[in-house]
């Protein structure tokens, strides 16, 4: 099931009786951009940001709970405590790039519960590329020559 929430301003500008048509193409931009091929029928909720307060507003929230819960569930790779603690340390050295033997030589000096096999931190990266915080380029014939990208920004700005 998908869900698609859009967050609009000034709804009272909106002549009311074009507003079907209206929230029909903003669905079909929405699910245009993640590669759907139909609309889902989706409840509508109007919100004035002027007075966020009332039935509406309980509507809403219900339903972005409802949403966020049904994402979670169907969620297949979850990011495990290990894959945060690794992003962690990723983000808190200076390094943009990195080998995995390098990385498997900070993790083995560091102070973190990671567990130092190459497989399993091989999978963490993997993981962490899944979801797009990361770039990590495996090398399966020799895995400690596989790459680490913690910031991917260096791919645009320091490349030769």
């Amino acid at each position: 099931q998908c869900h698609v929430i859009t967050v609009a301003s000034h709804i009272d500008e909106v002549d009311q009786r074009n507003l079907p048509n209206i929230y029909r193409k903003l669905a079909e931009i929405s699910l245009s951009r993640l590669s759907q091929q139909s609309i889902v029928n989706c409840g509508l909720v109007h919100l004035d940001c002027r007075k966020l307060v009332g039935r509406e507003l309980s509507i809403f929230t219900k339903t972005l709970s409802s949403a966020c819960e049904s994402i979670r569930s169907t969620n297949t790779r979850e990011m495990s405590l290990y894959c945060h603690m690794l992003y962690a340390l990723l983000e808190e050295k200076k390094e943009s790039v990195y080998t995995l033997d390098q990385l498997m030589a900070i993790l083995r000096e560091s102070e973190n519960h990671i567990p130092l096999e190459v497989e399993t931190v091989s999978e963490l990266l993997s993981s962490l590329h899944t979801t797009g915080l990361i770039v990590f380029l495996k090398n399966n014939h020799t895995p400690g020559n596989s790459w680490v990208v913690a910031r991917k920004g260096v791919l645009l700005t320091e490349v030769n």
